[in-house]
């Protein structure tokens, strides 16, 4: 008798891949543990070796899966499954999802859906036979975000096996001290998607201000489709437009921003320190569900 999948979104991001950890630790012996990572194209490269150096280390049998987007109206989200060698890394994903569906933003949020949740689902259905809400899908949320849970994770089965073991930040981190590898990044601002839209502009200034050239995609992606204003269909608009970031921003006021306006930059202890002394700003700490990584059911 075959036993029952138990699947697990590693994201590419620590906390993720702790959490992946623990569900093998606790689920393997009864379940069949399947790991998934959906790459947009824009993770940082750092993240993919992550999560390759991860399979490597424990065995996870991690499943490579991207996007794909039929242009056609009407016709969903398929996958495809790829591997850390074939993997985009130029933004193939996410920019065939925009130039059907358009730039998403404050209040169109569809690119954690499309190339992530979608081509999830569709994987598990045409390989697995299983319909989203029939298996448990572990999401690597800790204790200490759980306003990050999703608003219908009983529906969709969602689970945290962080949550449930009251994990936090402090417990992950002595966790990953013990691993023969890292995560190599600057700080939690460089944290994947590198560039995306929710997370708070002090991190987006902190990174233009540092590498400007991470905004190159979105720059090509602003030029061809921010005039799409339909989420179903290719329909121009020569008055209205999109753009991506909080007050209708574009990269390249990001950057301008980050060469003229005085502030203090990004790093991993200033998000512990915002609260406790005060150093909070409305105007460049305003988030949306961005952590270090972007999870499954985080903007519900």
């Amino acid at each position: 008798m075959r036993k029952p999948i138990v699947a697990a979104s590693f994201s590419g991001g620590e906390t993720s891949a702790v959490m992946t950890k623990l569900l093998f630790d606790k689920y393997s012996e009864t379940h069949n543990v399947v790991v998934t990572f959906a790459n947009t194209g824009q993770e940082h490269e750092n993240t993919l070796k992550f999560v390759n150096d991860c399979d490597k280390q424990f065995g996870w049998n991690v499943v490579w899966i991207e996007a794909v987007v039929n242009p056609e109206k009407g016709k969903g989200i398929r996958h495809k499954v790829v591997t850390y060698e074939t993997a985009a890394r130029n933004g193939e994903p996410l920019e065939a999802d925009f130039a059907k569906h358009g730039l998403p933003g404050p209040g169109w949020l569809h690119c954690t859906r499309d190339t992530k949740e979608l081509p999830i689902q569709d994987y598990f259905k045409s390989v697995h036979g299983l319909k989203k809400g029939s298996y448990p899908l572990a999401i690597g949320i800790r204790s200490d975000e759980m306003d990050r849970m999703s608003k219908s994770r009983h529906k969709r089965k969602i689970i945290y096996p962080l949550i449930d073991a009251g994990w936090t930040q402090e417990d992950v981190k002595a966790e990953i001290a013990t691993w023969p590898f890292k995560l190599d990044l600057k700080s939690a601002a460089w944290g994947n998607c590198v560039w995306c839209q929710k997370k708070s502009r002090r991190k987006l200034l902190t990174l233009a201000k540092e590498d400007p050239s991470i905004f190159d995609f979105v720059k090509k992606v602003e030029s061809l489709y921010s005039g799409i204003v339909s989420d179903n269909h290719l329909e121009e608009h020569p008055n209205a437009t999109r753009q991506m970031f909080r007050d209708n921003l574009t990269s390249t006021d990001l950057i301008e921003m980050a060469n003229t306006l005085e502030f203090e930059p990004y790093t991993d202890n200033f998000q512990t320190q915002m609260f406790s002394n005060a150093s909070y700003d409305v105007f460049l700490d305003t988030g949306s569900s961005c952590g270090e990584s972007c999870e499954i059911g985080a903007d519900d």
